[in-house]
């Protein structure tokens, strides 16, 4: 008797899954007062040690009776094998993961780069999430379209939304350098007394000194620059100065996120069981 049997599965934790395909051997014609099934003690089962599967490895088989008594028609005898397979992770890390986790880290290059490189920003940006973008869907291209959310669909989910972020602290940054925000660099309160008598004063005249010299131009020859104007007039804009700080904040962030996610990720995957 040679059979072609069919498993369902369940893709809650793909490509971590391991399934559980039963085989039941069962009568519907014959109750158990004609027929009894019951697996024999020395290898019920037999298979070639060295039987390899494309994707899963075969991990066991478990043994139990399923027979089942009905009212009205009675008992009807039936065994059961529950075969495991685990799937073999070696095809994804190379096709999906070392990909995706290549396409995060070359996304965060843009954090080195500086902060008026803007063609090159932008190029890398949107290279990345376009890349990351074709790996999903070629990702999830062989997979049934199921209702619930897969193992593969968090972490490319996830990646993208890092390559995506990368893109907008760019497009945050970008708009921070542009934006001149000033601050004091003395201290003094716009309701100071004495800096608002200071800025109500008229600019001094040029007066001349005992020897009929102009003092100020005198100070212009020998080079001497005139004293910065003090309080509220001594502005300084830092909006580059912030871009900068927030790249750098992004240089540690972002990989420490990353690292933290991949953490939780293969720890939940690896050994809850859903």
């Amino acid at each position: 008797l040679s059979v072609t049997l069919s498993c369902h599965m369940r893709l809650q934790k793909y490509p971590l899954d391991r399934q559980e395909c039963p085989v039941l051997i069962a009568s519907y014609g014959y109750t158990t007062l004609n027929i009894v099934y019951r697996w024999i003690d020395h290898k019920p089962i037999d298979y070639h040690e060295s039987l390899q599967l494309s994707q899963y490895t075969l991990v066991k088989h478990v043994l139990s009776d399923c027979t089942k008594r009905y009212k009205e028609t009675g008992s009807f005898s039936c065994v059961r094998s529950d075969f495991i397979l685990e799937r073999d992770l070696g095809f994804y890390i190379i096709q999906v993961y070392v990909p995706s986790v290549l396409i995060v880290i070359l996304s965060w290059v843009s954090f080195w780069l500086d902060v008026g490189a803007i063609p090159a920003r932008i190029s890398l940006g949107v290279l990345t999430v376009l890349t990351m973008t074709t790996q999903t869907t070629g990702a999830r291209a062989s997979l049934p379209r199921v209702s619930y959310i897969k193992a593969i669909d968090v972490w490319m989910a996830t990646c993208l939304f890092f390559v995506f972020a990368s893109l907008l602290e760019f497009a945050y940054i970008n708009v921070l350098a542009r934006r001149r925000k000033p601050y004091r660099l003395c201290g003094a309160t716009p309701g100071d007394p004495q800096q608002r008598q200071q800025r109500d004063q008229p600019a001094p005249l040029l007066g001349s000194s005992k020897n009929g010299s102009y003092s100020e131009r005198h100070d212009a020859e020998k080079g001497e620059k005139p004293p910065p104007p003090s309080g509220s007039q001594h502005m300084k804009y830092y909006g580059k100065q912030g871009a900068l700080y927030m790249d750098r904040i992004a240089r540690v962030a972002f990989p420490l996120a990353f690292g933290i996610f991949n953490l939780g990720y293969w720890c939940i995957y690896s050994f809850v069981e859903f």
